[in-house]
């Protein structure tokens, strides 16, 4: 027999083995990830497009690629000078990015250091929730973009930058995203 049983762990690199292989790394837009995250070169403008399409996993639609052009893309010289500096003024960065929604700026920050700063959406706060044993109910997401970014600085962050220890942050994501897919289908699940 192949039983599975799934058993509760303090160890966040086994948490994150376990989950990250349960990753669709199948879909039409993963490959986007990888072709444009760019390392140690410059954005284009089509990277950025394409990261974004990743991100949703899908198409972007008029209204999405339009804010994108106009919000984004007039910054692209200020993100690729951050990616290689040592640090990122989030001061600055927030002021800049000011009127561009939450998921969308923490998007752009793991763009500029993808080993600094973790992705962020839904499915990844529903894991942070059950994990650190929050309830949450199904409209407990911030929809507001200054409470999810507080909620991201204050919380998220400082939790992955304490756990992540050696692990990729492009793991970390998948195993997140995968389990509060999970936790988000079954709110009732006890592991």
């Amino acid at each position: 027999m192949n039983l599975i049983v799934f058993s509760p762990t303090d160890d966040f690199a086994k948490f994150v083995d376990q989950w990250s292989q349960l990753y669709d790394p199948n879909t039409n837009w993963e490959a986007n990830y990888y072709k444009h995250i760019k390392i140690g070169k410059p954005f284009t403008h089509n990277d950025i497009m394409e990261l974004f399409e990743w991100q949703s996993q899908a198409g972007l639609g008029k209204i999405r690629t339009a804010a994108i052009k106009e919000k984004i893309y007039p910054h692209l010289d200020y993100i690729n000078d951050m990616k290689f500096e040592e640090t990122l003024d989030l001061t600055v960065f927030n002021e800049k990015f000011n009127d561009v929604a939450a998921v969308s700026r923490t998007l752009i920050l793991h763009m500029i250091k993808p080993e600094v700063y973790p992705m962020f959406d839904q499915n990844v706060h529903v894991a942070y929730n059950f994990i650190h044993g929050i309830d949450m109910g199904p409209n407990d997401y911030p929809i507001k973009a200054e409470p999810r970014l507080k909620f991201y600085f204050r919380h998220f962050v400082p939790f992955i930058t304490k756990v992540k220890g050696d692990i990729p942050m492009k793991k970390i994501d998948e195993a997140l995203d995968t389990f509060g897919q999970l936790i988000k289908r079954n709110p009732k699940i006890k592991i």
